[in-house]
């Protein structure tokens, strides 16, 4: 039998910060967070003090004489009718800052778990190929000798036929255990961000 060519799961390790920054969820949550900061900075806004400038000039010459005014005007506005308000207002927006900043670690944390557990099955997947391919070996070795002493009159039939059952299970554990490390590679891949 030929064995399946699998990569070692050492060529897929990824750092698991630098892939979860990656990761469409993680680039979402973190654009609410500061959607939420932004949304403070312009309820802050509303609550402060807005200063308004303007000037104003003309001149004009009537039949040689020359005239010329200016004008000039600052106004300044405070909201205090609304302070009270205002500063629960603040401390809403500050808690919903808060709200989306532990949303985003928490989602960065369940996002390094998941990488991991891919990484971790992947590792298992591919050491059970390997126990395969000697489990393979083993019939392999057994199935020659039961022929050999089949052939030579030492052992019945049924020893054969048994010895080549245990080769065509072996064969067939090995290839589930590919197919299972394709898709756990799959996962893994696409856990990190990676699957093309």
């Amino acid at each position: 039998m030929v064995f399946f060519s699998t990569g070692l799961p050492q060529q897929y390790l990824i750092d698991n910060n630098s892939t979860i920054k990656n990761r469409n969820e993680y680039q979402l949550l973190n654009k609410a967070l500061e959607a939420e900061k932004l949304q403070k900075k312009m309820a802050l806004g509303e609550y402060l003090p807005q200063v308004a400038l303007g000037a104003m000039g003309y001149k004009y010459d009537m039949m040689n004489t020359t005239s010329s005014n200016a004008l000039a005007f600052v106004t300044v506005s405070v909201p205090i009718s609304d302070w009270w308000g205002g500063s629960h207002k603040m401390k809403e927006k500050q808690y919903k800052i808060e709200q989306a900043s532990n949303k985003l670690e928490e989602t960065a944390e369940l996002l390094s778990l998941q990488i991991e557990q891919a990484r971790n099955e992947l590792n298992e997947t591919y050491f059970q190929i390997k126990t395969n391919q000697v489990s393979i070996d083993q019939a392999k070795e057994n199935l020659k000798v039961m022929s050999d002493n089949y052939q030579a009159g030492v052992s019945s039939m049924s020893d054969l036929l048994e010895a080549q059952a245990m080769y065509q299970e072996a064969q067939n554990q090995y290839t589930d255990a590919v197919c299972t490390y394709k898709i756990k590679e799959a996962n893994y891949l696409s856990a990190t961000g990676n699957y093309k």
